[in-house]
């Protein structure tokens, strides 16, 4: 069995004129990767390899988490930017299986549309939403649609919600 964890990248800016690649996070998406960041610091087991988009949002999200947990290698790859659910299990299925767990952070529809397909139902991912799925696979090659089991799902926002 795998550990796949899914996030989608923390809240950007919109306000700033610039090319979509180059969008980074508003004040709440720093806030909220720190509360993330936690959140994975008390998994039994953190992340061994977090693999994100190169795009702004998701590299201050990676960073943000990376610093905080100090687990694991983070890796940037081109291919995750708006990457289609068919490129994500391609870049999935290259990894070493000795990390295992293995975060995902990249973007919408194709994170949404991915969850969908490896757990057979729908899924909303906001964002900074972050989604655990046991995975039917000895290794990161096997994973196939069909073979996931959503553990939990965590959205910053009801985490407000429960703390006021």
């Amino acid at each position: 069995m795998k550990t796949l964890l899914v996030m989608r990248h923390a809240k950007s800016d919109w306000s700033a004129a610039q090319a979509d690649f180059d969008r980074p996070l508003n004040k709440r998406g720093r806030r909220d990767v720190p509360q993330l960041a936690r959140l994975l610091g008390t998994l039994e087991e953190g992340p061994r390899l977090i693999l994100s988009s190169p795009a702004a949002r998701a590299r201050e999200t990676a960073e943000g988490l990376g610093t905080v947990l100090d687990s694991g290698v983070l890796v940037f790859d081109q291919r995750l930017y708006l990457a289609p659910p068919q490129v994500l299990g391609v870049v999935l299925g290259e990894q070493d299986d000795r990390c295992d767990p293995l975060l995902v952070i990249g973007h919408n529809p194709g994170l949404e549309e991915w969850l969908s397909l490896l757990c057979g139902g729908s899924l909303r991912l906001t964002t900074a939403g972050l989604a655990a799925l046991e995975l039917e696979a000895e290794r990161w090659s096997e994973v196939r649609p069909g073979l996931g089991r959503l553990q939990w799902l965590f959205i910053p926002r009801l985490a407000e919600g429960l703390s006021r």
